[in-house]
């Protein structure tokens, strides 16, 4: 009975101990999700969804007005960014158009298009200290015209 005692004692300290240790940081979460119809420049006909992970990289960040993200997959050997930036103002919750002024510049292996034509909306976002913290949003990029193949998309980012 005896022997019990300390083996409980030590159980219950090591559970408590486990229980209100600090939270490792975790790891930021970033996503590029796309289809690209046949024809929709630059990206032509190509899907994916990419990851930060030791095979792809996604990175994400705010530049005045303008937020950044940057893909790349295969060791380097495809790669997509996207540059969207508001009509003034930095990027807040809402949907963003053409018509309003906003853009979308493509670009995809050495190949670009700034349209005219392209739709974004903000679900979420939220900066700090050090920026961007964390982002939801859907795209549409049309390159040429309105009735151009479309590159469509999901953002998420957390940090």
């Amino acid at each position: 009975m005896k022997i019990r005692r300390p083996i409980t004692t030590f159980t219950v300290a090591a559970g408590l101990a486990i229980a209100f240790a600090p939270a490792a940081a975790a790891e930021p979460i970033a996503s590029l999700n796309f289809t690209a119809e046949q024809g929709a420049h630059p990206v032509n006909g190509r899907s994916g969804h990419w990851t930060a992970s030791p095979e792809n990289e996604v990175r994400f960040w705010e530049n005045g007005a303008a937020l950044r993200v940057d893909a790349e997959t295969d060791h380097g050997f495809d790669h997509i960014a996207l540059d969207f930036s508001a009509p003034s103002g930095d990027l807040q919750v809402g949907t963003y158009g053409h018509v309003e002024g906003a853009h979308i510049l493509a670009t995809s292996n050495g190949l670009a298009c700034v349209d005219d034509y392209s739709t974004f909306t903000i679900d979420y976002i939220q900066r700090g200290t050090e920026g961007l913290v964390a982002l939801d949003a859907t795209f549409e990029q049309r390159c040429g015209s309105p009735t151009s193949p479309a590159l469509r998309g999901v953002l998420h980012y957390r940090r």
